[in-house]
């Protein structure tokens, strides 16, 4: 079921957009002055994946939050268009109450600012040690521990107009 409804609205030109994060990944790879080592190495396959399930989890728990409300998709936008126009600029523009919520609450800062600081020898924020930009895979599974229930019990919840 969860797939058939990911699946609905998919058109091939959605995949323009990973075309273009794609290449802007590799121009900078090559532009930048990066002191590669393997654990870098390591966490830019790791920070695109986990980025991908993050962000995939977010929209589950948008997803599920349409079984109880009538019309909730406003809401859901700003958190999933939202948040992917937030990721567009560096979190640190912003307030920091926002970075913080981003980082702790709705941790899409995981999705790649957090590891691509790392990567650039830059400070992590809102407190965050160092390390916390390899806890990206860990992040995702969390996220998708209510996603997957808030799906389910969703799911069970659901009456259609011919129940």
């Amino acid at each position: 079921m969860l797939a058939q409804v990911a699946a609905d609205k998919f058109a091939l030109r959605r995949l323009g957009r990973t075309a273009q994060g794609l290449i802007v990944l590799v121009w900078s790879l090559v532009v930048l002055d990066v002191e590669w080592s393997p654990a870098k190495v390591w966490l830019l396959p790791s920070m695109v994946l986990t980025g991908a399930l993050i962000f995939g989890a977010v929209m589950v728990v948008g997803a599920a939050f349409q079984f109880w409300t009538q019309d909730g998709a406003e809401v859901v936008n700003a958190f999933t268009y939202g948040g992917n126009t937030l990721l567009g600029y560096p979190p640190s523009i912003f307030a920091q109450d926002l970075v913080r919520g981003v980082v702790y609450g709705v941790p899409l800062a995981f999705v790649n600012w957090v590891p691509a600081l790392y990567v650039l020898d830059r400070e992590p924020p809102a407190g965050l040690p160092g390390w916390a930009a390899f806890c990206a895979p860990l992040v995702a599974g969390v996220c998708w521990l209510p996603a997957g229930l808030a799906w389910r019990v969703g799911l069970r919840s659901y009456r259609s107009t011919g129940s």
